[in-house]
């Protein structure tokens, strides 16, 4: 009996040691190899104060650090822009790191990459902390020759509507600046709702401690990739934020409005796992100036 049931307890650690090992592998796998390149589709409605009803079901179509040249390929973001083009948006933007400075030593040609964008209101976005590191001039002048992307830094534009208008601004990047967001909203009038592109999430404390005031109600960044790497069931142990794992992805109420982290299209050196790719497809709803605690409603669809 003693033999039967050692051998049968060896029998148990055998088998739970093929488990753990095979389930590690089907990990690996899915980290480094198919998550990397599984394309997951937003979908989220945020409420806005003084959102003029006629921009009721508004929609922004939003990516983030592409990093090109260092874990996209063209196929990749032409993917990624079909995907945000399925949505119907009225609005593109792109919070920041088109490029990467440890890829490549001068700026790549991005002829072509953005031509497929499709939005009634214009394609916009801000430079990351990746583009000043390899040359946020040449990133600029890039885009602004040989894409439809329109840079916006410390500056707005309006988009109008007959009876309403939404502001949208562009601030510099967190970490290599110049921020200004006074500059940004200047001559702007204040009722009307204002959405920020700033590439680094964190500025939505920051600006709130030494810009006070109610300088925006809805701010779209990414730089965090949501950590690449997600615990399941906890956290991620690596996110580049100040704040912990408050703006790592996803919809954040801030210290003074909502911000909307986007995941990211690469996925650099590091694996992925539990946190896939990411396009997201914003729906702006009206709100009361009184509710803005209200929570946004999200669903997600995933495409393979």
């Amino acid at each position: 009996m003693d033999d039967e049931s050692g051998a049968t307890s060896i029998s148990r650690r055998r088998l739970l040691k093929q488990a753990l090992f095979g389930l590690t592998g089907l990990a690996l796998i899915d980290a480094l190899v198919l998550e990397p390149e599984a394309l997951e589709f937003v979908e989220i409605e945020i409420p806005v104060p003084r959102l003029d009803p006629v921009f009721d079901g508004y929609r922004i179509a939003h990516l983030s650090d592409i990093h090109f040249l260092r874990g996209v390929t063209p196929d990749f973001l032409s993917r990624a822009i079909d995907m945000a083009n399925a949505f119907r948006p009225d609005l593109f933007v792109f919070t920041g790191d088109f490029c990467d400075h440890r890829a490549t030593s001068k700026v790549p040609s991005l002829r072509g990459l953005f031509d497929r964008c499709l939005a009634r209101d214009g394609i916009f976005g801000v430079l990351g902390n990746h583009d000043h590191w390899l040359d946020a001039q040449g990133v600029r002048r890039e885009l602004d020759r040989n894409t439809p992307v329109r840079i916006i830094e410390n500056e707005s534009v309006l988009i109008e509507r007959a009876s309403g208008a939404i502001c949208l601004a562009g601030i510099g990047d967190l970490w290599e600046g110049p921020m200004d967001p006074q500059r940004a909203f200047w001559g702007r009038d204040p009722a009307i709702p204002r959405i920020m592109l700033e590439h680094n999430p964190d500025f939505a404390e920051e600006m709130h401690a030494n810009h006070p005031g109610d300088w925006c109600d809805l701010q779209l960044s990414g730089h965090t990739h949501g950590g690449q790497v997600k615990i399941p069931f906890g956290p991620a142990p690596s996110v580049p934020s100040r704040y912990g794992q408050k703006f790592r992805c996803g919809l954040v109420r801030g210290k003074s409005h909502w911000v909307y982290v986007n995941r990211g299209l690469t996925s650099l050196n590091r694996p992925r796992f539990l946190c896939r790719p990411e396009v997201t497809g914003i729906i702006l709803r009206p709100t009361a100036p009184e509710s803005g605690t209200t929570k946004a409603a999200a669903s997600q669809s995933s495409v393979p």
